[in-house]
């Protein structure tokens, strides 16, 4: 500056601010959009601001609904980070896609300058600008869970997606975060802890759960990282009559090895005599502050237990498969009419969890009269015989 004068520009940005950021309340209900492909940005819009947009990717997404949580009280906090004022849930009709859609959130710079000098926890992590935040996305089965809520996201998945993943590109009176996903619903912002690479729950990237010797059943798991994690508590629901009523019974535990930045693996061996049917394992993860969370629910199928129906019998031509066998099992189905002629074959590999298939055979060209269900399970077999009336 004192031998050369002149300006330096750096990091331009030029976009179309014809749409303030959304700043209302916690919408009651959420914004819809029908996404049908193409390839530009779809913009999505509460009282002529702006809370999201998504690039289809040439992807059907169907209708699509965006919702946005505002928090106007302190900053929240959860297992050692500090956590956004700002959350949004994603819910296409259409969830999985073949290819990954793009996604922006946007947000304004007060919500930011909140978290970046938010106070109350000594041994919390946050960012230090906007350009640090990553996102912790939180996916679930069941919809009504995917709700703007941290407190009952504990059956589903969590994966974080760390900033150098993530666009943070000034907007207005703000900013909005852009990322790629292939599946769906609630979006956080947090900077990722120690590392910069937790998300707000435990991201397991793999567990297991397999008959070992002696009627005895092995668990594995892996977690991408650990932050804050006490132990693990291994729970069971012994047959499907207890996991459909949500009855699970802690058998053990595993202490946590400490925090890490690092993927880490634990075992616990399930030697509980004289088990049969089927039983469901999870993981309940136990944090320091006394939150919790679950890991996916596994099964192991134990042969006497083994569901196989074909119903009902005789009917108008619908007749209903359902199985369950032990995950990754290959069962076998040939299907033939009363003159031995085979009109379908097919094998499915099962997941371990109670399955039905419908046949639909009540069109003309499939005649009345008998059929013949020959299903093999390894050296197993077993034939059905069924009437379309």
């Amino acid at each position: 500056s004192v031998n050369h004068e002149g300006i330096a520009v750096d990091d331009i940005h030029i976009y179309d601010n014809n749409l303030p950021i959304y700043d209302g309340p916690t919408m009651t209900s959420a914004v819809t959009q029908t996404i049908t492909g193409g390839n530009s940005w779809i913009n999505f819009i509460s009282g002529g601001k702006i809370i999201a947009s998504i690039k289809p990717n040439n992807q059907n997404m169907g209708n699509t609904d965006v919702q946005a949580y505002i928090n106007t009280a302190a900053v929240r906090n959860y297992n050692g980070q500090y956590y956004h004022n700002r959350n949004i849930t994603v819910k296409p009709a259409n969830e999985k896609l073949p290819d990954s859609v793009g996604l922006r959130i946007y947000f304004p710079d007060s919500e930011s300058e909140s978290l970046i000098n938010a106070t109350g926890c000594a041994s919390c992590t946050k960012p230090v600008s906007a350009y640090d935040l990553g996102i912790s996305k939180y996916s679930d089965s069941l919809n009504q869970f995917e709700n703007g809520l941290l407190t009952d996201d504990t059956l589903g998945t969590w994966n974080f997606i760390p900033s150098s993943l993530v666009v943070k590109v000034p907007y207005l009176n703000g900013y909005y975060v852009e990322c790629k996903t292939n599946n769906f619903s609630e979006f956080w912002l947090n900077s990722g802890g120690p590392g910069k690479v937790h998300s707000l729950r435990a991201e397991f990237l793999d567990f297991t759960a397999k008959k070992a010797t002696g009627n005895n059943v092995q668990l594995d798991w892996t977690l991408k990282s650990e932050n804050n994690i006490v132990r693990y508590e291994i729970e069971v629901a012994r047959g499907n009559t207890d996991y459909q009523a949500g009855r699970f019974s802690k058998i053990g535990e595993v202490n946590s090895a400490g925090n890490t930045n690092l993927p880490r693996s634990y075992a616990y061996l399930d030697v509980e005599s004289n088990k049969s049917q089927v039983r469901y394992y999870r993981l309940k993860v136990i944090y320091n502050d006394g939150g919790f969370t679950y890991s996916i629910t596994r099964s192991v199928v134990f042969y006497d237990g083994i569901t196989l129906l074909v119903y009902p019998n005789p009917s108008n031509g619908i007749f209903n498969l359902v199985y369950q066998l032990p995950a990754g099992e290959t069962l076998s189905l040939q299907i033939y009419d009363a003159g031995g002629k085979l009109i379908k074959r097919q094998n499915n590999t099962a997941s371990g969890f109670v399955e039905k298939q419908i046949f639909d055979f009540s069109k003309q060209i499939y005649p009345k009269g008998m059929y013949l269900f020959r299903l093999n399970i390894g050296d197993q077999q077993q034939v059905f015989k069924v009437i379309k009336q």
